[in-house]
């Protein structure tokens, strides 16, 4: 955690002011260990919070006339004065299949295995880019029955190809709809805990800060 003594609390700048950074902490946006001497600190009505460069620079764009969502370029490199990795708890859950009615083990979402300070999303398989990369993870992790299991596959609900979990034993859609919406109820029980972790992932920077900026949805707060 970042702090200050009371002391020198006083002298501080203000609520959405920031300061550089002189501890480690964890990026509150992305949950990257931020060095002491990288980033930034900010201070709201909580307390201190670390940013990393990237989110400290794409929170300032996502204030100005510029800012397009759909549009937005990504840095190439790992923000400096961090960590290039971080840990992210890979989540599932078990449920029936809606053909076969055997139980079935499917991908759901992405979870810092330590979150900052002030972090708050779980990051959804209703995502693409989730999915991807959730798979991805599993494949280097040899789960490659994790893998397997995602596909894609044509959703006559939707009307369009999704990539989407597929039933261990039949190989039917496991929908995105009717599986996220039983993954909410669990988180809104359970929070991550609510649902299983089936492994934990070290994860390069860049991909996890390409899944927490798509803006496409799959996104709950925690």
């Amino acid at each position: 955690m970042c702090r200050f003594d009371s002391a020198r609390d006083r002298t501080r700048p203000q609520e959405g002011e920031r300061v550089k950074n002189r501890f480690a902490g964890g990026c509150t946006r992305c949950s990257v260990l931020v060095m002491p001497d990288g980033g930034f600190l900010r201070k709201n009505d909580e307390g201190w919070e670390a940013w990393c460069v990237t989110c400290q620079s794409l929170d300032e764009l996502a204030e100005s006339e510029d800012f397009d969502p759909e549009n937005l370029m990504l840095p190439t490199v790992p923000p400096s004065g961090s960590a290039t990795t971080l840990d992210l708890r890979v989540l599932g859950m078990t449920r029936a299949c809606w053909k076969c009615g055997e139980n079935t083990l499917c991908l759901i979402g992405l979870y810092p295995n330590r979150p900052a300070r002030g972090y708050v999303g779980l990051h959804t398989t209703d995502n693409e880019k989730t999915m991807e990369l959730c798979q991805l993870l599993a494949e280097r992790e040899g789960r490659a029955e994790l893998a397997a299991g995602v596909k894609s596959r044509y959703s006559r609900t939707m009307r369009e190809r999704q990539l989407a979990n597929g039933c261990r034993r039949c190989d039917a859609l496991q929908g995105n709809f009717p599986v996220h919406e039983e993954a909410l109820g669990r988180v809104a029980s359970g929070g991550v805990d609510g649902l299983d972790t089936l492994f934990v992932a070290s994860c390069p920077v860049l991909e996890w800060q390409a899944v927490i900026y798509d803006f496409g949805g799959g996104v709950i707060a925690i």
